[in-house]
């Protein structure tokens, strides 16, 4: 049986004022797919990760994830996101931030899951510190978690390598391998070659374009990021 597709874009388009960011994007990913999204800074990538997620709209096309608009309740009710920037929260513990975002998305027995991946991540002594005092990989790592933790069919991250340490770098990496054995489609947006080892799709992007689409490829991505 064919793989479903869980995410689809055609031909989106948007606008900064006069600045067009994104031409006429088109491309879906198919359940257990791993996309390595690849370009030079200001190529579009974070834009149009922002609008996959409903974080942004856009001004021409369609963006669906199961078949329900981007932005829409259905479509992120399957939407896990990690953004290149972590928002945390000053007040509460690193354990404190998994339980939230498994319970607000309907994870009642989210504990044994939250131990997991904090020890995945090597942040299992750290789940009762406040995160606002981390470091930035440290932070990008709780991040992560959050965005693990929380039911979901399509996982959206943002420049997830930055930051990380190699335990960090070999768990996230595992990690997304067993989503995508559960048929999660992955979308990860990175300027690590390394991370072409583990994906099973690459999509080029220049100037808002996407202008490569296949097998990852170590000859397309010196083009891309030189």
């Amino acid at each position: 049986m064919a793989a479903k597709s869980v995410l689809e874009i055609k031909k989106v388009s948007k606008f900064y004022e006069k600045n067009q960011v994104l031409k006429s994007v088109s491309f879906d990913l198919k359940e257990g797919e791993i996309t390595a999204l690849i370009g030079p800074n200001g190529s579009g990538k974070t834009s149009l990760i922002r609008t996959i997620s409903g974080l942004a709209d856009y001004d021409q096309g369609e963006i669906s994830i199961l078949g329900a608009a981007a932005g829409s309740d259905d479509a992120r009710s399957v939407t896990s996101v990690s953004l290149d920037t972590p928002i945390l929260y000053d007040d509460i513990s690193t354990l404190e931030h998994l339980e939230f975002s498994a319970r607000i998305n309907g994870q009642l027995e989210w504990l044994p899951r939250a131990e997991e991946l904090l020890t995945v991540f090597g942040l299992l002594e750290r789940k009762d510190d406040l995160p606002g005092s981390f470091s930035r990989g440290l932070r990008q790592k709780v991040a992560l978690c959050m965005a693990l933790i929380r039911p979901h069919r399509l996982l959206v991250i943002d420049e997830p390598f930055v930051g990380l340490d190699q335990k960090g770098k070999f768990g996230l990496i595992e990690q997304i391998r067993l989503e995508a054995q559960s048929g999660v489609a992955v979308l990860v947006a990175t300027h690590s070659e390394e991370f072409l080892a583990s994906a099973t799709a690459m999509i080029g992007m220049a100037e808002g374009e996407t202008v490569y689409r296949g097998k990852p490829s170590k000859e397309q991505y010196n083009k891309l990021v030189g």
